[in-house]
């Protein structure tokens, strides 16, 4: 059979198992399993998944939704001989200043930390093992790992090495004078057994795990902890204490695409909430203007006081919409103490208005 005939049938093998599932309204095992493993190999193709891109546009809104939704679980999900694979992602949100004129870096998480969160994380899903990468990375990396790149990482982080793939590109976090809020991510591999479900997403599951959060913060800012040779000898400093104070908040694990969704809709509230603290030390009330942004696909925004102004542009999902985005940015303002601030929608030319009649020069609007 040539090449072109083979694929040709792959596609309309797959967009037919695809149309008897979701016919069955998903609850054919029989169907779904054939599925997944058809998508599961095309992923992991050197090539890139042609076969389920062709089927993805062959297909009606919901059965395409369907399939998406796969593509999805296999992306980050991955089926081995004897186990399954699964990776997560723990979102960190940081803001560092720099102290006494010294600036303090974290290129890699301390492992005392790490293992300890790890062995939370695995005892909360009763998981058959539980490890996580001690390098830090960023949602843009993370967000475009393909599936074949992803499985080869979670392959090193079980041996606890790398092997034959390149390392991923970590980051190193410092303090700065007047730091934003930034959010990075630590990777982790959950390994199950064949007929274990993804558990990371249960309330309960969610619950248990509060008590471990502090681990993920550590990891950043202290050192191992050293028993003292005698009392007298002098005390062994955390990390932070040598060069920076701020805030680090440890949020909980989610599996892979959920938590880089999570941790970017916490940083740009981190974000906002930061402008809105520093209005409010100046004063109380405040416009708070607003106008969608069809380019940049976000929703700009601009906080004017009688002496301040600040502008920011709230980043929107593919799937989100404009009231969704907004009701976000509601929330963060309502969280606010003692503070008055009124949303006012304008259009774009009217918001460029806005900003020019601010009476402040470029430079002096400060923009996150």
């Amino acid at each position: 059979m040539r090449r072109h005939d083979f694929f040709g049938h792959q596609v309309q093998s797959l967009k037919g198992l695809v149309q008897r599932w979701h016919a069955s309204g998903g609850a054919d095992l029989s169907l779904e399993a054939r599925v997944r493993g058809i998508v599961a190999r095309d992923l992991m193709s050197v090539a890139g998944p042609e076969v389920t891109v062709r089927v993805l546009g062959e297909l009606d809104v919901l059965e395409a939704d369907r399939l998406q939704d796969m593509i999805t679980l296999c992306s980050q999900s991955f089926l081995r001989t004897d186990a399954v694979w699964n990776a997560f992602a723990v979102p960190v949100a940081v803001q560092w200043h720099m102290q006494h004129h010294r600036i303090y870096i974290a290129k890699r998480a301390e492992p005392h930390y790490l293992n300890e969160l790890a062995a939370g994380i695995r005892q909360s899903l009763g998981s058959e093992r539980v490890v996580l990468d001690g390098a830090i990375y960023s949602a843009d990396v993370l967000y475009r790992l393909s599936a074949h790149a992803l499985h080869d990482q979670l392959q090193s982080i079980a041996m606890g090495g790398p092997r034959f793939t390149p390392r991923l590109q970590s980051m190193a976090l410092r303090s700065a004078s007047e730091p934003p809020w930034r959010v990075v991510y630590f990777l982790g591999l959950e390994i199950t057994k064949l007929d274990a479900r993804r558990r990371l997403h249960e309330s309960g599951v969610q619950d248990a795990l509060k008590s471990y959060l502090h681990l993920g913060a550590d990891a950043l800012t202290k050192s191992v902890p050293v028993a003292p040779a005698s009392p007298a000898s002098p005390k062994v400093l955390s990390k932070f204490e040598l060069g920076a104070h701020g805030n680090t908040i440890c949020h909980a694990p989610r599996y892979l695409f959920d938590a880089i969704h999570f941790g970017e809709k916490a940083r740009r509230g981190y974000r906002l909430r930061q402008l809105v603290e520093e209005m409010a030390k100046v004063q109380k009330q405040f416009a708070l203007y607003h106008a969608f942004n069809p380019r940049a696909f976000a929703v700009d925004l601009l906080l004017e006081g009688k002496w301040l102004a600040y502008e920011m542009q709230w980043k929107m999902f593919v799937a989100e919409t404009v009231e969704d985005a907004l009701k976000d940015v509601q929330s963060v303002i309502d969280a606010a103490t003692d503070v008055h601030c009124d949303l006012i929608e304008l259009d774009a030319e009217d918001f460029q208005d806005q900003k020019d009649q601010t009476g402040l020069s470029h430079c002096q609007v400060g923009k996150r």
